[in-house]
């Protein structure tokens, strides 16, 4: 496959282009399948300001949905997509996480939810420009250089606040690798055989309509 015969450097661009050119329908299914959830997924600021547009993109609590539309988009132009997940233990108990890995890249599609400094929530900070106005919605990053972009965030929260709400050691952990999960994020499934359906809330068949054309 053409994947294959591209530089580290060339994956991650081409993979940039594709989120780029693929965040309407990541939206609209996402809106689909998380239903009374999609405003919550958004941060409320930004979105009552401009609207749910990719730079209100958050995804808070819902990287599983995120993944499990993300990965059968990524699949139909013939990636390799593996689930991963790792457990950390928070103030509010054992928390999960699921990213992709794509061509030896993190691809997070709900990365944002951990970036969010809410130390200020009524005001469009220089940390707020840069992180939904001059970062993509989706973390995509080679494996080794994720730090990089992690750190620049950091310091430029650091500019604005004087400190930073967590470090980049505590960040790190929420892309650790513990467990493969890709077979159970099987969206392909339903797509190919709609029998698959008949259990499923209505809410699926809306999905597998609009994630088809």
């Amino acid at each position: 496959m053409i994947h294959n015969m591209l530089s580290t450097m060339e994956k991650t661009a081409r993979l940039r282009t594709f989120a780029f050119q693929n965040y309407k329908k990541f939206d609209e299914c996402m809106k689909i399948f998380t239903r009374a959830e999609y405003k919550l997924i958004h941060n409320k600021f930004l979105s009552d300001k401009f609207g749910f547009k990719k730079q209100s993109f958050v995804g808070t609590k819902n990287c599983g949905s995120a993944c499990f539309i993300m990965k059968y988009l990524l699949e139909r132009e013939d990636y390799d997509v593996k689930v991963i997940r790792n457990s950390r233990r928070t103030e509010f108990g054992l928390e999960d996480h699921v990213f992709l890995e794509v061509d030896n890249n993190i691809f997070d599609p709900t990365y944002r939810q951990f970036m969010i400094d809410n130390r200020r929530n009524d005001y469009l900070c220089l940390y707020k420009k840069h992180l939904f106005f001059e970062l993509q919605p989706f973390l995509i990053h080679n494996i080794d250089d994720i730090k990089f972009q992690l750190s620049n965030s950091l310091d430029v929260n650091k500019f604005v606040y004087k400190d930073t709400f967590t470090t980049l050691e505590e960040l790190l952990v929420n892309w650790e690798y513990e467990d493969d999960v890709t077979e159970k994020f099987n969206l392909h499934d339903y797509v190919n055989n709609k029998d698959l359906l008949k259990d499923k809330p209505d809410y699926y068949s809306k999905l597998i309509n609009e994630i088809s054309t």
